[in-house]
């Protein structure tokens, strides 16, 4: 099975559904779906020149969420604590690759963003052919006045989102999950969960190809 879904499906070329009239939360992905993306996604993130911030990611502990196979997919760093040190200053210590179908993208004053402030990557899928993925980089910051956000990088060398970070339990996956909820005329919330103590949202849109 799990070979039949990636001989098939690549994210990064997949087509998005008719919209719901309803709200509705997306499906959790796979874990060795997701893993399996992750690895040829985290490589091609690799390939970066001059990141903001420098993440090695943990394949492993990936996770995702789809929707009529498009969906988005985040990869913590390895052995994330909030004892790092990098937290008290810009850019922020790393804290994970955000993976996104290409459409998806962030939400801000109320508008969907143009998909050229994030990065775009390419990576191989199994059928062999080069596919496109929407790329953030996120980092964890603490700052002066006691307060978490999450910093996500997009093209610029300044955050393109600074997300205020509250208290919050998720779905229990560690040390990060990731959740779409409430998706309705392709704009939904985007959920970040870290340790299953503390959570992130922004809005997310999507926007199929024509």
């Amino acid at each position: 099975m799990r070979k039949a879904v990636l001989g098939i499906v690549a994210l990064g070329a997949c087509v998005w559904g008719t919209s719901s009239a309803m709200a509705e939360d997306l499906e959790v992905l796979d874990p060795q779906i997701a893993q399996a993306f992750a690895q040829a996604l985290t490589e091609a993130a690799g390939k970066i020149e001059k990141p903001q911030v420098k993440i090695d990611g943990d394949v492993e502990k990936a996770c995702g969420v789809h929707m009529d196979q498009v969906g988005l997919i985040i990869v913590p760093q390895k052995d994330i604590t909030p004892e790092n040190e990098a937290v008290n200053s810009d850019p922020g210590a790393p804290l994970a690759h955000l993976f996104m179908s290409p459409g998806f993208v962030p939400v801000i004053d109320d508008k969907p963003i143009d998909a050229s402030k994030l990065r775009s990557l390419t990576f191989a899928g199994q059928d062999g052919a080069e596919h496109k993925v929407n790329y953030l980089a996120l980092a964890a910051r603490h700052t002066d006045d006691d307060a978490w956000h999450i910093y996500a990088y997009g093209a610029d060398e300044k955050p393109l989102l600074d997300i205020a970070v509250g208290e919050g339990s998720g779905p229990g996956t560690q040390p990060l999950a990731l959740e779409v909820k409430d998706l309705e005329d392709n704009t939904g919330t985007a959920v970040v969960t870290i340790f299953d103590q503390y959570q992130a949202s922004f809005k997310v849109n999507y926007k199929a190809a024509e």
